[in-house]
């Protein structure tokens, strides 16, 4: 698997070197502790082993790879927490010491760091429903979609977590199930007994791929959806349910857009007018990324659903998101066209949630 390195990549490997040195020596000041060069040694070894874990794919092969990619993970949001209440204490340490002496505050702040990680990690084990209804044009009927994007089946979901989204599932007795991209990010879980868990949903059940697959081994994860009864689809369409639906692969949304995570030269631009349709028939796009938006509205799909942002997973990433996706979770009328972005129902990266939790969509569409 690849990763693009960009400016911004470089810069935040940088402070994260930098925070290794740093937290222990500011820790040494508020608390008094000695030989912190072995609390340095051992920051930066555990933040360099995330960077090697993600980046060299070591955790989609290996059992022992996915738990180091986990604790690291973990370890790496602790460590960022840190460093920010005590860049924070730094630049306002006589005020606060003269209100809490240095020892209690220094222990405040590793108390603060330990409950929002703990807290974080809780809120990642489960998943929220949420409910929306969308009007659609020319729908003869009500018709009940659940929009499941990024699982993450793997290093963090297995089949107990599955499990529960199927049980989930089965409670409303929906239309249509769409699990729209990341379904899956370790070669580890791509086993027969666990897709055949999908076999237990009545409701006709498509899937469409994101960009981890692509990480993954790609062909084996498309034959085990097909296999459990999912119906792929890969820039194609098909008729249900009054609706035309349309399932786009992971793709950028032209030739001029960047995309760290590009996988193939295909694009929304190109891709979707070749699908051929009835402009006069309602339409649902499912596309793991919510990009390309501008071609979607000139292609007169009626609702889009995507994924993929996360809704940024973690603060601060919840407030940086928007930077690189203006619609990054919720409900958005464009024109004809209505965008709606899941935060998704499993987490990647960190094991966590702080700011955001996992999300299965209920969506009615009605005349």
């Amino acid at each position: 698997m690849t990763f693009a390195v960009s400016t911004l990549t470089i810069l935040i490997l940088i402070i994260l070197a930098a925070s290794a040195f740093y937290t222990p020596w500011r820790l040494k000041t508020l608390l008094g502790l000695k030989k912190i060069w072995l609390a340095q040694g051992l920051t930066f070894i555990f933040l360099a082993g995330f960077i090697a874990t993600l980046m060299t794919g070591v955790y989609v092969t290996s059992s022992i790879g996915a738990l180091l990619y986990n604790v690291f993970g973990l370890f790496l949001m602790a460590q960022s927490y840190l460093l920010f209440v005590l860049v924070f204490a730094h630049f306002f340490h006589k005020p606060l010491t003269r209100l809490i002496p240095g020892k209690i505050l220094g222990r405040l702040f590793l108390l603060l760091t330990v409950a929002l990680v703990v807290y974080g990690f809780v809120q990642a084990q489960s998943f929220t429903v949420t409910h929306f209804e969308i009007k659609v044009q020319n729908l003869s009927r009500p018709v009940t979609v659940m929009h499941i994007p990024d699982l993450h089946l793997g290093s963090q979901r297995g089949a107990g977590y599955l499990t529960k989204v199927l049980t989930e599932i089965e409670k409303y007795s929906p239309d249509i199930v769409i699990y729209n991209g990341d379904l899956a990010d370790n070669n580890l879980i791509l086993r027969e007994e666990i897709f055949n868990l999908f076999k237990t949903v009545k409701a006709e059940q498509y899937y469409t791929t994101g960009n981890h697959e692509y990480y993954i081994d790609t062909d084996k994860v498309l034959a085990l959806a097909r296999g459990a009864g999912l119906k792929v689809l890969r820039s194609e369409m098909v008729q249900t349910h009054g609706l035309q639906l349309i399932g786009l692969e992971y793709m950028n949304a032209d030739k001029a857009a960047s995309d760290p995570h590009q996988v193939n030269n295909l694009t929304i631009e190109e891709e979707l007018p070749k699908i051929l349709r009835s402009r006069s028939r309602p339409t649902l796009l499912a596309h793991h990324s919510p990009v390309g938006l501008e071609y979607v509205k000139e292609g007169d799909i009626d609702v889009m659903l995507s994924g993929h942002t996360h809704g940024g997973q973690v603060f601060p990433g919840t407030l940086f998101i928007q930077l690189r996706f203006p619609y990054s979770k919720g409900l958005f009328n464009l024109g004809r066209t209505t965008l709606l972005v899941s935060q998704g129902a499993g987490t990647f990266g960190p094991w966590m949630r702080l700011g955001t939790f996992n999300e299965i969509q209920v969506v009615k569409l009605v005349p």
